[in-house]
């Protein structure tokens, strides 16, 4: 199978768009699905989702951590060159169709702070597997 992700970023209005694809394992376990592939850096990746939640762990060193939840925020571990840093994902939008092979997510990341409030940038994030 194949993975394609598209992911659009809005950083203060400086939009980027980012396709990729990879050849992709995908299996279904206890109401999961689950998603597994090597990235362009070589590093191995797991999506794990279900209609409610999406969890991608790359196997970089040190470990990154994505999770998106259908109605609550989530958090997030991301190595940056300041070592790894905490965020939460705020998700407006939600959709995985099964039968489309696909996931749709519109989210946010924030400082974990919640007294900052800081919006890091805008996602619309968009996978297929065929």
């Amino acid at each position: 199978m194949q993975l394609h992700l598209r992911n659009e970023i809005d950083l203060d209005g400086d939009i980027e768009v980012i396709e990729e694809s990879y050849p992709v394992d995908v299996t279904e376990k206890n109401g999961f699905h689950y998603l597994v592939f090597v990235n362009e850096e070589d590093e191995k990746v797991i999506i794990k989702c279900s209609d409610e939640e999406l969890v991608m762990t790359r196997f970089s060193s040190p470990k990154s951590v994505m999770r998106f939840h259908k109605d609550k925020r989530a958090l997030v571990s991301l190595p940056t060159p300041m070592g790894v840093q905490h965020f939460v994902t705020e998700t407006s939008l939600f959709r995985m169709d099964q039968t489309q092979q696909s996931i749709r997510i519109d989210y946010v990341l924030k400082d974990q702070d919640p007294e900052s409030q800081a919006v890091f940038a805008e996602y619309q994030l968009e996978l297929k597997w065929y």
